[in-house]
């Protein structure tokens, strides 16, 4: 279609019609975004595991509190449970 502004004998789009990109389709989409999920999931894990080989003594000695206060908790559970049995 021509208009003032567009001379005669010139196109008023390009060959080969619309430079529209054509849809992404589905597949594609969901594939970028499930990698971009895992490339976010493997720097917070190496954060993760950077964060603990520096800290590593001090989360060593949490663990081994929480586990002295859970076996602590076992022990007086079942020391309760025997008294009242018997």
């Amino acid at each position: 279609m021509h208009d003032e502004h567009t001379p005669r004998g010139c196109p008023s789009t390009p060959q080969g019609g619309p430079t529209e990109q054509p849809p992404i389709p589905l597949r594609t989409a969901v594939a970028r975004r499930l990698a971009a999920a895992a490339a976010r999931s493997r720097r917070s894990g190496r954060g993760l595991a950077g964060w603990l080989f520096r800290r590593r003594r001090v989360a060593a000695d949490q663990f081994l509190r929480g586990a002295c206060y859970g076996a602590g908790t076992a022990v007086v559970g079942l020391l309760a449970v025997w008294a009242q049995t018997r």
